[in-house]
């Protein structure tokens, strides 16, 4: 069987789980092809797989650094002003011209082109990936929808007025149902329970979290103090791009923050930014570092600082793990909302943050058992769904192997 893949241009939607995924397929004696974007092609082909470049596909931030595009989507790039000092909450009509517009529709094109070429008997794209559901939907491709941003806002009507304009200009009729893009199949990597009563669907299955890669930790971390709790802090992988002055003032917050609690802290500075090249402060009890393997060390943590992206979430709360989320943008607000409302941890929105409440919030998620207890909840619901591999005999269903 042949199958495509295809996911938002931007690293977070592609490689933590739809990469997995694919790979997995390629196992199993599939024939993969992925679309992507020349830049993360080499990201594909260092899991073994094919890349169907797409020349001219953009994410989010490309969209926003184009003042032309912008421009064309109508979107008021004003609502992204202080990213990083505080925290922006994506309206629907946001979301809608940025990931399922004009732009959505142009990718269509090319992905179009390319689909017509690789010949898929099925197509499996990460959800905001509007491209591909358009590009499947005109050429009659099965297709399914790997769930990498449960949260956001795919039922609202701003969406829906979006889809149906795009489905116009590829010459397909309209839809009434803005969820219309899982009617195949959804495919959840969190248990039912994330998703709130409005957005659990008949279409849905759900399956284990991919597994951290066969990777040794770091053995500086490795050797850390065992005596007091140990936190792991990280903003994620684009986080700091947009903002670095916002991020770099966030960061020396939180550093200065662990450096005040009685725990171990570890916190990523992110790619690029060196222990060494950290202006910021340095208590004896915190580690610096650029990169730290996330998924590999959070099982053996007790507590989680996250800015609140979907794939840091998952993972935490699979490993058991409460969590203090400072929700920067995008679907990240929406999460740390949920992570409240399950009881696994505590938000606290950008504009808030200072010492004293970081310090203050870090503290109540690892005095109060409660939220350690819902983890764990949580984390055995992962445990008693099928393990992600099996999602591939899904897959074989879907394509009428």
């Amino acid at each position: 069987m042949r199958i495509a893949f295809s996911s938002q241009p931007v690293y977070s939607h592609l490689v933590p789980a739809l990469l997995p995924l694919a790979g997995l397929a390629a196992e199993a004696g599939h024939e993969i092809g992925v679309l992507t974007s020349p830049d993360l092609a080499e990201e594909v082909r260092a899991f073994g797989l094919t890349p169907l470049v797409l020349p001219n596909a953009m994410g989010p931030r490309e969209i926003l650094q184009r003042p032309e595009t912008v421009e064309r989507l109508g979107i008021d790039s004003s609502v992204m002003a202080g990213l990083g000092q505080h925290t922006i909450r994506a309206e629907p009509d946001y979301f809608a011209r940025v990931f399922a517009g004009a732009v959505a529709g142009d990718t269509a094109e090319e992905a179009i082109e390319s689909l017509r070429s690789f010949g898929p008997d099925l197509l499996v794209r990460e959800t905001a990936d509007y491209p591909a559901y358009y590009a499947a939907e005109y050429l009659g491709i099965p297709h399914a929808a790997l769930d990498t941003g449960p949260l956001g806002p795919h039922d609202h009507e701003d969406v829906l007025d979006m889809i149906n304009e795009q489905r116009e200009r590829l010459g397909m009729s309209g839809v009434s149902d803005p969820l219309h893009q899982f009617r195949h199949r959804r495919l959840s990597i969190v248990p039912e329970s994330f998703y709130p009563e409005h957005l659990r669907l008949d279409s849905a299955v759900h399956y284990r979290s991919p597994r951290a890669a066969e990777q040794r930790l770091d053995p500086a971390i490795a050797e850390l103090p065992g005596d007091r709790p140990l936190v792991l802090a990280t903003l994620g992988s684009n986080a700091a791009a947009p903002h670095d002055a916002g991020t770099k003032g966030l960061l020396n917050t939180i550093v200065e923050a662990l450096g005040d609690l009685r725990v171990t802290g570890v916190v990523a500075l992110g790619r690029g930014v060196g222990p060494e090249d950290w202006e910021g402060a340095r208590p004896d009890n915190v580690y610096l570092t650029s990169f730290v393997q996330q998924q590999l060390l959070l099982p053996a943590c007790d507590a989680f600082l996250t800015h609140g992206g979907f794939n840091g979430v998952r993972e935490a709360l699979s490993s058991g793990v409460p969590m203090a989320v400072l929700p920067a943008s995008a679907e990240q607000p929406a999460n740390a909302d949920r992570v409240e409302r399950l009881g696994a941890g505590k938000r606290l929105d950008l504009e808030n943050v200072s010492h004293d409440s970081l310090r203050t919030t870090v503290g109540t998620v690892l005095a109060d058992s409660a939220h350690r207890h819902r983890a764990r909840a949580i984390e055995r619901e992962f445990l008693a769904l099928p393990p992600f591999p099996e999602m591939v005999t899904e897959l074989e269903r879907l394509g009428g192997r």
